[in-house]
């Protein structure tokens, strides 16, 4: 298995245990609205409101806390999600090479060798 395989195996990998805990504070969320839902029933047909109203608040304030929780994981499903985009998209491609660039430079005056000369061979410049 290549590194490249490797790396896209480890991305899936965290975007499935991402959308997991994501799927389970969406659950925990269902649990807990039931439970409001219910203990607000219960204290409209009881005599006995303030142990209620005490359990009612933290319900809310664990709902308000699972709801934040619930935003900071679907931005790191998403954040998971486009690492495994791009992992799928590079693992199709061969590596892309860098773009060319075209350098254009200015002659340089070619140079000749003078043969026969007393002084031995020498360069001047044409």
């Amino acid at each position: 298995m290549s590194v490249r395989e490797n790396v896209l195996r480890l991305s899936r990998w965290r975007l499935q245990e991402r959308q997991e805990y994501l799927a389970g504070l969406e659950s925990l969320l269902g649990r807990l609205g039931n439970d409001l839902r219910r203990l607000q029933d219960d204290a409209a047909a009881g005599p006995s409101p303030r142990p209620l109203a005490e359990r009612q608040r933290k319900i809310e304030r664990s709902i308000a806390e699972v709801e934040a929780r619930i935003g900071e994981a679907r931005s790191a499903v998403d954040a998971a999600l486009q690492e495994v985009k791009l992992g799928e998209g590079a693992a199709g491609a061969p590596a892309a090479a860098p773009p060319m660039r075209v350098i254009r430079r200015t002659r340089r005056p070619r140079r000749r060798t003078v043969s026969g000369s007393s002084q031995g061979d020498r360069t001047r410049t044409v």
